[in-house]
């Protein structure tokens, strides 16, 4: 199996992750919450919601993240198994003005839904029911990406989504959602027919095309903790029994480098709409640079080996390339790494593509990238282009369409969190290297504290409307995070 954010190592896909870690194998740190007492519970059954404090024997059970660095303790948790049970927590921290997060698959980069106070927790939501003749999946928001995955595959069907099998469908399908199957059927939230969401006055709200409009664009993009509590999500799924799965990798010179990442630049965006590929660019240790492209594609196998020619026979790969054909669920579990919940500490910047990096800024990539320990950093270039062009920037909250080349995510993650400073510097001198050949767009699902202008990073040209859609929805700012849609447009 392959993880696409493994960071050191760069072999066949065969080889099975080791950058990553499960729970046992990394100590997490001990935060505690410095929280007020609480006021009385909401009167629940234990059938709606397990109620959750340090003390309780399960505790622990529900405290992992994956990104241990921004992990919180909370005073307490409310796992809610019901819709009701999400509308009595949303009236009880409103009326007694608690502060709080939501929580779904824990994947959030900073944290943010952890805290030290209340979690509103909606793993308790995990229900699928799978309707075959309509083409459709009923998610509870509480469901992770594999789950729905194994549901789907069961009945010979398929849904574009990311490659981590643990999070969670909530927060994905709102920031937008980009997978190995995107540039064949789109982002995520583009499969996106209607999702109940719990407001700022406990009410649930059934939104779609033709109810809460609204309210549905801003979920597709918008990302999560903002307008409310998403309960259930419906999207559209489609036929799909096999996928190939395919991989090669390159040790280069910073020149020879600079050449191959030229020519996929030139093809991945601009390829079939068949094929999902990204490019893997990380230090190999003495100058050298490791460089792996990975992929998936729906299309016949020798017209993908046509395609990759651009690739390797430009330059002579290290390890050959590898092309499997998979059943959807094991091509899933090809990328997916360990199905078990990991846990690393971990920091991630994003940059949008928005037209050609031009060779000055390819070689600034290199320069940056080589002199980094190997396995110190990966850079991450997801391709856009095919059927996520095909939707207006406008028609969801997610902006980044047409035009778009690629998504470049700077990754690092370690297990001591001594070396946690050592390698944040490096993530940031990387990405400052690449500022002057960048627009300023980053990803939500990406999220990153040390943005200046978040807001128009993640939303551009809809930040607006989203906007107005959180004044109408959440004008009290109930649901806000460090980086949750703001009540008002930021001052310029």
């Amino acid at each position: 199996m392959e993880h696409p954010l493994r960071v050191d190592e760069f072999s066949p896909a065969e080889a099975a992750p080791s950058a990553t870690f499960a729970l046992a194998s990394v100590a997490a740190p001990v935060m505690a919450a410095q929280a007020a007492p609480l006021p009385p519970l909401p009167n629940l059954p234990a059938g709606d919601v397990l109620f959750l404090k340090p003390s309780d024997a399960h505790y622990a059970d529900y405290l992992a993240a994956a990104n241990i660095r921004t992990r919180l303790n909370p005073a307490l948790r409310a796992v809610c198994k019901t819709e009701h049970a999400v509308t009595v927590m949303v009236d009880w921290v409103r009326e007694n003005n608690l502060n709080f997060s939501v929580r779904c698959g824990g994947h959030s980069y900073e944290g943010f839904s952890q805290s030290a106070d209340v979690v509103i927790d909606v793993r308790g939501l995990d229900t699928i029911t799978v309707d075959k003749s309509a083409g459709l999946v009923t998610a509870g928001s509480g469901a992770s990406l594999y789950q729905i995955y194994q549901a789907l595959a069961a009945q010979g069907l398929a849904l574009q989504a990311g490659s981590c099998p643990t999070v969670g469908i909530s927060g994905h399908v709102m920031g937008g959602g980009h997978g190995l199957l995107a540039r064949s059927h789109g982002l995520t939230c583009d499969s996106l027919q209607q999702i109940n969401v719990v407001d700022s006055e406990g009410q649930v709200l059934q939104a779609d095309a033709a109810s809460e409009p609204d309210l549905y664009w801003a979920c597709c993009g918008g990302g999560g903790g903002s307008f409310g509590i998403a309960t259930r999500f419906t999207l559209n799924v489609f036929p799909l029994s096999t996928a190939l799965v395919f991989g090669v990798s390159w040790k280069l010179s910073r020149a020879h480098a600079a050449r191959l990442f030229a020519a996929w630049q030139a093809w991945a965006p601009g390829a079939p709409a068949t094929i999902t590929s990204i490019m893997k660019v990380g230090p190999a240790g003495g100058g050298l640079i490791s460089m792996r492209c990975i992929g998936q594609s729906i299309g016949s196998e020798s017209a993908l080996r046509s395609q990759l020619k651009t690739l390797t026979t430009l330059q002579t790969p290290s390890s050959p390339l590898s092309v499997q054909s998979l059943g959807f669920l094991d091509a899933v579990k090809h990328f997916a790494g360990p199905l078990a919940y990991e846990q690393v500490y971990m920091k991630a910047k994003s940059d949008y593509v928005l037209s050609p990096l031009g060779s000055a800024g390819i070689d600034a990539m290199m320069a940056a990238v080589a002199p980094v320990a190997a396995g110190g950093i990966v850079l991450l270039c997801d391709s856009y282009g095919g059927k996520i062009s095909d939707v207006a920037a406008d028609a969801t909250a997610f902006p980044r369409r047409a035009g778009t080349q690629y998504c470049i995510q700077y990754y690092s993650s370690w297990t001591r969190a001594a070396d946690t400073p050592a390698h944040l510097a490096q993530v940031a001198n990387v990405y400052a290297a690449m500022r002057t050949y960048m627009p300023g767009a980053s990803y939500v699902n990406y999220c990153d504290l040390d943005l200046p202008d978040y807001a128009s990073a993640y939303w551009g040209g809809n930040l607006a409307r989203l906007v107005a859609v959180k004044q109408h929805y959440d004008p009290d700012n109930l649901f806000h995070h460090a980086q949750s849609v703001p009540v008002s447009l930021p001052m310029v």
